[in-house]
């Protein structure tokens, strides 16, 4: 239980008849994959519901969701496009989820660094973004929330435990998660169902009622506190895009590379080139992180990557179903200019048995104070 309001700018421009852009970060599960209608049925489109019908006609105030989910992100990449996809919006007030996302990650570091990267960037805003970040959970009801939790309570912003709150309320009904469990994937443990939908809507509504319940009972905050020290690094703070695809001397093509075209590649990208075998890309960057960004689909190449002369784990574009995937290639990296080298692989006889394998290209991203 919150002993003050952790919100309060959000809940003073609701009830001042002002307007309030929610954002929405994560992956898939903020996304709402599972309801049976996204756009009605997922806790995203429950909450801005319940916004506009308890508070609208009251305050008159005006509500917007900002879309920043992108399925199968981490924290850690999806700091890259904060920028691009929700800052220039001014949240008021953002919602984070991404544990389940992080849970697979064995460096636990990038991880902290992705989710302050995050929190650091929406409170230094010219008007600071109110945050709540929220754990979701799984079938096994083990997802690890405790770093997430630490960054929360660090940054002094509220922690909605929907894991925990989805399985109290399940054993109070005599259920089990497969009553929240969906039907058209088979051993899918984490996307949820209507049910599952409205649990987790639940468990954000009751944590924004106490929320406004402590604003009004004047137990607040203060309106803008000074941003604390960082807990693990503020190197994701300061990150940036650059589009190979638009002409800069950063960036040199070598080899065959062709846009796609407009239309055929997710929202969250302005552009994807598409390479073939052979065909390079030269990044000189200053900074001390590097990341890719690029389309996953079912004839992708790998992209093999050299980074200061040096050969590093690149990222193998290629499944079944075509998604944009975001891979960190470098962090921590020391502060300067470095060059990265991207090769397209040759075609596997094993995985490329159609014609034209490539690799889709859409994002370099750069990390570090150094570049602002």
């Amino acid at each position: 239980m919150a002993t003050h309001c952790q919100i309060p700018n959000a809940i003073e421009r609701m009830f001042s008849a002002s307007y309030v852009n929610v954002a929405f970060v994560g992956g898939s599960l903020t996304v709402g994959v599972g309801a049976s209608n996204s756009a009605e049925t997922s806790w995203r489109a429950l909450f801005m519901k319940y916004l506009y019908q308890n508070y609208h006609p009251k305050y008159q105030c005006q509500f917007s969701e900002v879309m920043g989910a992108v399925g199968a992100a981490e924290s850690y990449v999806a700091v890259f496009t904060l920028g691009r996809n929700v800052l220039p919006n001014n949240p008021g007030l953002t919602f984070i989820e991404f544990c389940v996302n992080d849970q697979g990650s064995p460096d636990k570091q990038l991880v902290g660094k992705g989710m302050e990267g995050m929190v650091r960037q929406l409170l230094s805003l010219q008007n600071p973004s109110q945050i709540i970040i929220v754990g979701a959970g799984a079938r096994s009801g083990d997802i690890d929330h405790s770093l997430h939790r630490k960054v929360a309570d660090h940054y002094d912003v509220p922690f909605v435990d929907v894991q925990s709150y989805i399985f109290a309320k399940l054993r109070e009904r005599g259920q089990t998660w497969d009553d929240v469990a969906l039907e058209f994937e088979e051993k899918d443990p984490c996307h949820l169902n209507d049910l599952g939908q409205r649990l987790w809507f639940e468990a954000v509504r009751d944590c924004f009622e106490e929320q406004v319940a402590l604003f009004q009972a004047g137990k607040r905050r203060e309106r803008r506190p000074p941003l604390p020290a960082p807990i693990v690094s503020d190197e994701f703070q300061f990150v940036r895009l650059v589009d190979p695809s638009v002409k800069s001397k950063a960036v040199v093509l070598e080899g065959e590379w062709k846009p796609r075209p407009q239309g055929f590649f997710p929202w969250y990208f302005d552009n994807l080139l598409v390479g073939q075998p052979g065909a390079r890309m030269t990044l000189k960057f200053k900074g001390t992180g590097v990341a890719l960004f690029g389309l996953m689909h079912h004839n992708g190449l790998k992209a093999e990557v050299e980074l200061d002369g040096k050969e590093i784990p690149g990222a193998y574009l290629r499944h079944v179903i075509e998604f944009g995937k975001g891979i960190v290639l470098a962090h921590g990296l020391p502060d300067g200019e470095h060059v990265l080298k991207l090769t397209v692989a040759e075609a596997s006889k094993r995985h490329n048995k159609l014609d034209n394998p490539g690799t889709q290209i859409a994002y370099f991203g750069i990390a570090g104070k150094t570049d602002h």
